[in-house]
């Protein structure tokens, strides 16, 4: 059951980047959040349910290199949205270290993220319509072997991502149930862990930022 957090939480938890330092699942989603709204939140959910995550951090980009910044809001507009939309949940975060440490990659920002919470299980969480086109990500192999992936279906992706070079640079045979996730490490001795990824099918929210735009909707939408 959601709980809601309290104020004293509220006020804190998006101000810095918690450094833990124990053992934690942490799921890390990137995203424009312009704006942020129920289809953020319904993946949220989902992804903490099936993968058991401890919380889920969104990071607000600044500028997604693959967008056109035409029709953007400025970065205090989204990140605003996001925190509406996160603040009676106490397991989401809104993290803008993207926009403080100047962050315009996402292998930048889980670079980062991985030395900062060295103990923490990070894994990252994108839509299936970011695996078909991961293979323009910047190093997009680096950060598939760096943290475990958990790609949450969209409408109209489904199959056709999983068929797509997104899917086959992850390694189809490195497919796992999303509770088996875990973050890779290099142990003295041991041989570092093959890259892991999962594909949860039942995750098709219609709901998109471009949709409630053109609507007027925004966060009222459901």
């Amino acid at each position: 059951m959601d709980r809601p957090a309290p104020k004293s939480h509220r006020r804190h938890q998006m101000a810095a980047l918690p450094g833990y330092r124990y053992p934690r699942r942490i799921g890390v989603m990137g995203g424009s959040f312009n704006p942020a709204h129920h289809g953020h939140l319904h993946i949220a959910k989902e992804a903490r349910k099936i993968a058991r995550l401890d919380e889920i951090w969104w990071l607000v980009s600044p500028q997604n290199p693959l967008k056109s910044a035409d029709d953007m809001a400025d970065f205090n507009s989204r990140l605003s949205s996001a925190r509406q939309m996160a603040a009676p949940f106490i397991w989401l975060k809104c993290l803008d270290i993207e926009e403080k440490l100047k962050l315009r990659t996402s292998y930048a920002s889980l670079n980062r993220l991985t030395k900062i919470c060295p103990k923490a299980s990070l894994i990252w969480i994108m839509g299936a319509d970011n695996l078909a086109q991961f293979p323009h990500w910047y190093r997009a192999g680096d950060i598939a072997n760096l943290l475990p992936i958990l790609v949450m279906n969209r409408p109209g992706y489904g199959w056709p991502a999983l068929a797509g070079k997104g899917a086959a640079m992850l390694g189809r045979h490195n497919r796992c149930q999303p509770a088996s996730l875990a973050r890779h490490e290099k142990k003295t001795g041991e041989r570092k862990k093959k890259k892991q990824w999962s594909f949860h099918h039942q995750t098709r929210n219609p709901l998109s930022a471009t949709i409630l735009r053109h609507s007027g909707k925004g966060l009222n939408a459901i």
